[in-house]
């Protein structure tokens, strides 16, 4: 079997994006009439979020204004449901202040539990990988392995070409 790097990408090709919830699938809506074993071939050019790639099921990523918002209201229902404890009343008696807020912990590494909706925002205007030295319709075609960058941090490649195997 042929590595990823050296494969041609096709349409339905899996995707992964690091701030996703989930795969997806890079499409192509309208063909470029070169086929791959009965599939539509993608070229380095085929990167619009919404149009090729498609939502990967939520962000993580709390640069995505959606999931910053959904953090929002998380802490709001948190605060709402605890409230100042007896503990914290008698505190404030003593030193005339309100609860403190916690200092912000660092970042930890497991993943965030909040998700907000994947919008793919692609900052490219193009794959990082095509084939060198072969055009479809004077473009270069998308190779496995390829990535492109989310305005929202996220890094989306191309895991599997799309093509089905030899004999299927």
């Amino acid at each position: 079997m042929a590595e990823l790097n050296d494969t041609f990408v096709v349409h339905g090709a899996c995707s992964t994006c690091t701030m996703g919830m989930r795969p997806s699938n890079v499409v192509l809506p309208e063909t470029h009439g070169v086929f791959l074993r009965g599939q539509a071939q993608m070229t380095i050019k085929d990167c619009l979020g919404g149009a090729n790639v498609i939502c990967f099921g939520g962000c993580y990523s709390m640069e995505n204004p959606s999931t910053k918002e959904e953090a929002e209201k998380v802490q709001k229902a948190v605060d709402e449901a605890c409230p100042e404890t007896f503990t914290d009343k008698v505190m404030n008696f003593f030193t005339g202040g309100k609860k403190k807020k916690k200092k912000e912990e660092p970042k930890s590494t497991e993943t965030p539990q909040v998700v907000g909706v994947c919008t793919p925002n692609i900052i490219a205007q193009e794959w990082d990988h095509g084939q060198e030295g072969v055009e479809t319709e004077s473009q270069r075609p998308l190779m496995g392995g390829a990535r492109l960058y989310c305005m929202y941090g996220g890094e989306i490649e191309i895991v599997e070409s799309g093509q089905p195997e030899a004999g299927s």
